[in-house]
């Protein structure tokens, strides 16, 4: 039994269940994090999730409609039975008489807002969806991290910091639809890094029906593939994704055209505002006090980690932070509610690259001690 434990192999394999599982754990936490601070905004005006279900959700929310479109399309392949099976399986199990005594987590979590319960397999399903994404994206941030620092102890540690950090971002504001953002952003940022340009333009129609931010974002990559391909294949390459993703997010808005709201809000006045008020809001975060919105110590560490890797960033990845900030600020000033850091996304990659080389430098340091 021994011997077998000692196979090269039987290691490897143990290695990755365990790192499937730290990941799975601090995935869960990460999540729990966001989900106990935002929920799916039940029962909120203009975006609560039964508004973006029944489609009547203001616009640009309403635009979002990837994740709960699959979970509508796995309802439909399910009989009335398959779906209380499913809803069973959530239970909580009394391990004394094995059986069901209270509500879900989850459950507790929309009941206690009122939401019907025809929401609920839809509901579950946009869950574990937006879970699951988080756990995928760890694997990528963890490539990403490789990539850059060739080591995996700084690549597994960057995308367990990232995520831990994710619902603090989440802050002021907080969308399940977020978290496919996030995976897509990631794996987009990984194909690019490889050189797979057919996968991007795949991918990009779909990560466009999840959120719009991802035609900005496809400009971003093209420093990293111009490492691959020369300027002009590169060009072409993201014109394709791009036009893919235009003509869905073209399809889409006229398809909620007659929703309230607008495709943008003008914010810019807001922002003005909170220049002068917005830097120590504090918020609930893991049950507990953090900052909120542009939480100025917040602001102090992110700049404290850029002045300490920018040096040591490639040129490539200091192309791409650049066109995301140009592209990202400008648009955040304009058209985001203050505060709100998820909409910093398009460099979200940015700073997981840096956080990966900072994380790295203090692994020598640490090891010249």
């Amino acid at each position: 039994m021994i011997k077998f434990f000692d196979s090269p192999s039987v290691k490897n394999a143990m290695s990755k269940i365990l790192l499937a599982f730290i990941f799975y754990t601090v995935a869960a936490a990460s999540f729990n994090g966001f989900f106990v601070k935002w929920k799916f905004r039940d029962l909120e005006e203009n975006h609560s999730f039964e508004m973006m279900y029944d489609e009547t959700a203001s616009r640009p929310y309403i635009h979002r409609q990837l994740m709960l479109a699959t979970a509508k399309e796995i309802k439909s392949l399910m009989t009335p039975q398959q779906q209380q099976n499913f809803l069973n399986f959530f239970q909580p199990i009394d391990i004394f008489t094995n059986l069901s005594h209270r509500k879900s987590f989850i459950e507790d979590s929309y009941t206690n807002t009122k939401i019907l319960s025809r929401y609920a397999v839809e509901y579950h399903i946009v869950y574990f969806m937006a879970f699951g994404f988080l756990f995928l994206s760890m694997f990528i941030w963890r490539q990403i991290g490789i990539e850059l620092t060739n080591s995996p102890t700084a690549g597994t540690l960057t995308a367990c910091t990232f995520a831990i950090i994710f619902p603090l971002l989440e802050t002021v504001g907080g969308f399940f639809y977020d978290f496919g953002e996030l995976f897509f952003l990631s794996l987009a940022t990984l194909l690019a890094i490889k050189g797979y340009w057919l996968a991007l333009i795949l991918i990009s129609p779909i990560a466009e029906y999840n959120k719009e931010s991802f035609l900005f974002f496809i400009v971003t990559l093209f420093p990293l593939f111009a490492e691959k391909f020369s300027k002009t294949r590169t060009a072409l390459i993201l014109t394709a994704a791009i036009f893919l993703s235009g003509v869905v997010y073209l399809y889409v808005s006229n398809l909620y055209i007659g929703n309230s709201g607008g495709s943008t809000e003008f914010q810019f006045f807001k922002h003005l505002e909170f220049i002068f008020s917005g830097w120590f809001n504090i918020e609930i975060s893991y049950s507990t006090i953090f900052g909120a919105g542009m939480f100025l110590p917040h602001i102090l560490i992110f700049v404290w980690i850029l002045k300490c890797t920018w040096k040591k960033i490639l040129p490539t990845w200091k192309n791409h932070l650049k066109i995301s900030a140009v592209i990202n600020f400008p648009l955040y000033i304009a058209f985001c509610y203050p505060g709100e850091l998820r909409n910093l996304s398009l460099m979200y990659i940015s700073f997981i690259a840096m956080l990966s080389i900072f994380i790295k430098e203090v692994i020598n340091i640490e090891q010249k001690n």
